[in-house]
């Protein structure tokens, strides 16, 4: 095992300790898993593995889905068209609460 010396910003550390107290880890483990997240830049490895471990403690579930036919699609989309600056003024607004 490698180790890394990383200096961060005072807000993300204590960021990543009240994390790290709320899940009951350690810093490095939370912070070890977000970089092994951000560095799998390759979704279909990362969501297979993710599948596979999920798997693996039986929490992964099959459910069937319905087919959309081409008119459905058309309608939902004629009927979310202009809500993203919407979405993105909420999204934006919640970002900055915390």
């Amino acid at each position: 095992m490698k180790q890394i010396l990383l200096r961060v910003p005072d807000e993300v550390h204590r960021r990543l300790a009240a994390r790290a107290a709320r899940d009951g880890r350690s810093v490095n483990a939370i912070a070890t898993e977000i970089l092994d997240a951000s560095v799998d830049t390759d979704e279909g490895d990362r969501r297979a593995r993710l599948r596979a471990r999920a798997a693996a403690v039986g929490m992964l579930r099959s459910v069937p889905a319905e087919a959309v036919t081409p008119a459905r699609r058309r309608r939902v989309l004629v009927s979310t068209r202009g809500t993203g600056p919407i979405l993105d003024k909420l999204l934006t607004e919640e970002r900055d609460r915390r």
